[in-house]
């Protein structure tokens, strides 16, 4: 009776093992198959822009890695808030990535309450990618030549100045706002879908003021189309090493400033399986590896920033406090 039992326990076990066994297979597969069909990579900007030049150079490399096609899908508007929805309302399986900035990310969810996300929570963080110095630039129909110049012309010529961005809430909008509080001036925000049709509105003569990245604006520049008067970082960027740095104007309200810097990383929603996200963060960093695609950045002017998914973390946590306590201060109205 003893072994009687001993047997059927067996069998029981073995059938549910069995059962077990059987029910894993599919996920055992889905996952040692990833990915088996076309990845989109949503852009939430308009094309032209560094998110979109950073993606569009990333994705065809990810694809040769991921053997799959990836496919970049432009989704602009609302300061990057549509294209991070669309995100979000994806299923959680790794088929739908989206590239960002810190616009997205580290200020948008501070200025609105309804955004409907939380970046540390709401987000699988996949790898940063670059970060962009950027340039201040004016119209050439600016009588001015430096950035002391120009603080002089703005304070003897109010309601003159008008400045672009990529929207409101985006991190030209901040910085600039950053900016012209530190040096209290006042000026017209003209806010675009995004940061390629700020810069055509400055080409065009809509606005005489904006901070583009480096790499965006070079060639405007060094071909006299707009003015340079002043270039993030603590030393003077190799692709524009005539313009001065801010600390170099000497300007007592702008002591310890050293500009802003743009950057792009990559994301998946929160919930994408682990293999999932680590097969996409390898790629990734693969991707941002190779020769190739950082000659191609590194010649715009985007030095790759590669990251592990903490390191991004850690990023975003800083840049948000920081960027709190730069609202709660009041020092950047946002209007």
């Amino acid at each position: 009776m003893f072994h009687q039992c001993q047997n059927q326990q067996r069998l029981i076990a073995l059938g549910v093992f069995t059962i077990g066994a059987c029910l894993a297979l599919p996920f055992a597969a889905q996952a040692q198959s990833y990915p088996s069909k076309p990845i989109t990579l949503i852009v939430p900007t308009a094309p032209g822009g560094p998110v979109d030049v950073t993606a569009r150079l990333v994705a065809p490399e990810m694809s040769n890695i991921l053997k799959q096609r990836v496919l970049v899908d432009n989704r602009p508007g609302a300061a990057q808030k549509i294209g991070i929805q669309s995100l979000l309302r994806a299923p959680a399986d790794g088929y739908t990535i989206a590239a960002a900035s810190g616009a997205a990310l580290t200020i948008n969810p501070l200025l609105d309450n309804a955004i409907g996300y939380d970046p540390l929570k709401d987000f699988s963080l996949l790898s940063f990618a670059v970060e962009l110095p950027t340039v201040l630039v004016v119209s050439p129909s600016m009588p001015v030549r430096s950035l002391g110049e120009w603080v002089a012309y703005a304070r003897s010529n109010p309601g003159k100045l008008a400045y672009g961005s990529g929207g409101a809430g985006t991190s030209l909008h901040f910085a600039t706002e950053a900016l012209l509080s530190l040096l209290g001036l006042t000026a017209l925000h003209v806010p675009y879908k995004s940061s390629a049709p700020a810069l055509q509105g400055l080409l065009g003569g809509e606005i005489n003021l904006l901070m583009p990245d480096v790499g965006t604006a070079k060639s405007h520049i060094l071909g006299g189309k707009i003015h340079a008067l002043a270039g993030s970082g603590s030393k003077r960027s190799e692709e524009l090493p005539s313009v001065p740095t801010y600390a170099e104007a000497n300007l007592p309200a702008l002591k310890g400033y050293d500009g802003y810097r743009q950057w792009v990383g990559f994301i998946a929603a929160a919930g994408v399986p682990p293999d999932t996200a680590s097969a996409l963060h390898r790629s990734l960093d693969q991707a941002l590896r190779t020769s190739k695609i950082r000659e191609s950045l590194a010649s715009l002017g985007f030095p790759v920033v590669s990251s592990t998914p903490q390191q991004f973390a850690a990023w975003l946590r800083s840049e948000l406090e920081s960027n709190k306590k730069m609202i709660d201060s009041g020092a950047v109205k946002m209007h």
